[in-house]
C-alpha cells in the first residue's frame, strides 16, 4: 500500500512539467485523479474531509477551476472502493498555474494521510472549437462513462454529432458528450476518447438507462461499433462538492 498524501503530491506536482502534452488552451479540461483501495468506512470518511479542507485551502489561495467534485464508484469495478477527484478548469493555462500554486502549498495535502493501493491520473478536453455552457455538479449526480479506443478517426467523428440526437428521440434527457484523452496513463490501455452521460440523480439515469431500445443497439452497432473499441464502463456519483 502507499501513502494517500504521497501520491496525491506526485500527482500534482508531476503535471507542472507537462504542459507540453496539452494539445489546446481553448478547449474545456477535465483533470482526473482516481484513487483506488479506499475499502474502509474510516478512509472515506477521510477521503471527504480531507477533499473539503485541501478544497478550501485552495479556493483561498487562488485555485482557477470552475468545479471540483468528489466521486465514488457505485457500478463497475472497484465498486464503493474507487474515488475520483474530478477538477474542471476552462483552458490549460489554468490548469498548470494552479498545479503550480499546489506545489507551492504542499501542507494543503495533509489531511490525506492513509493508505491506498494505487492511483492514476488522466486529463481530458473537449474537441476544439466546440462551446460548452458547463454548469457545476451538485451532490448526487450520476455520471456513466465509457472509455474508448476510436480505430477510425473520419468515420467516428461523422456519426460522433448524431448520437444525442439518437438519445434524445429514444427518450433520454441527460446530457451527453464526447471527451478526447490529452493524457492518458498506460492503465488505460488504448484509450483515445471518452464518452459519457450525466444525470442529476442515480434515478435519472437508471430511467434514462431504461429508455434504450433494441433500435438504440442497433444504431449503435451499425455507426459507432465498428469504428470504436471498448476499454472500460462504469458509473460514478458526485458525493461532496
Amino acid at each position: 500500500e502507499i501513502s494517500m498524501r504521497n501520491i496525491i503530491k506526485q500527482f500534482f506536482m508531476i503535471l507542472t512539467l507537462i504542459s507540453f502534452g496539452i494539445t489546446t488552451s481553448k478547449a474545456l479540461v477535465l483533470d482526473v485523479y482516481t484513487i483506488d483501495g479506499v475499502d474502509t468506512q474510516a478512509k472515506r470518511a477521510q477521503m471527504v474531509d480531507g477533499f473539503n479542507s485541501f478544497k478550501e485551502n485552495a479556493v483561498n489561495g487562488g485555485a482557477k477551476w470552475i468545479d471540483f467534485t468528489l466521486n465514488v464508484k457505485i457500478r463497475g469495478d472497484g465498486y464503493r472502493e474507487q474515488f475520483t477527484f474530478a477538477v474542471i478548469y476552462e483552458n490549460a493555462t489554468d490548469m498548470m498555474e494552479t498545479h503550480e500554486l499546489f506545489a507551492a502549498n504542499q501542507q494543503w495535502f495533509d489531511p490525506f494521510e492513509f493508505d491506498a493501493e494505487s492511483a492514476r491520473n488522466a486529463i481530458f478536453e473537449t474537441p476544439p472549437g466546440i462551446e460548452v455552457d458547463y454548469q457545476p455538479a451538485q451532490v448526487g449526480q450520476t455520471l456513466w462513462y465509457s472509455f474508448i479506443n476510436v480505430t477510425d478517426l473520419l468515420n467516428f467523428l461523422n456519426r460522433a454529432p448524431k448520437i444525442s440526437g439518437v438519445l434524445e428521440d429514444a427518450g433520454m434527457k441527460g446530457q451527453f458528450g464526447i471527451l478526447n484523452c490529452t493524457l492518458c496513463p498506460a492503465s488505460l490501455g488504448d484509450t483515445t476518447h471518452m464518452m459519457f452521460l450525466t444525470n442529476e440523480s442515480a434515478m435519472a439515469m437508471g430511467e434514462d438507462l431504461d429508455a434504450l431500445g433494441i433500435d438504440e443497439a442497433i444504431w449503435f452497432y451499425r455507426n459507432v461499433r465498428p469504428f470504436a473499441e471498448q476499454i472500460d464502463v462504469g458509473m460514478n456519483s458526485v458525493i461532496a462538492n
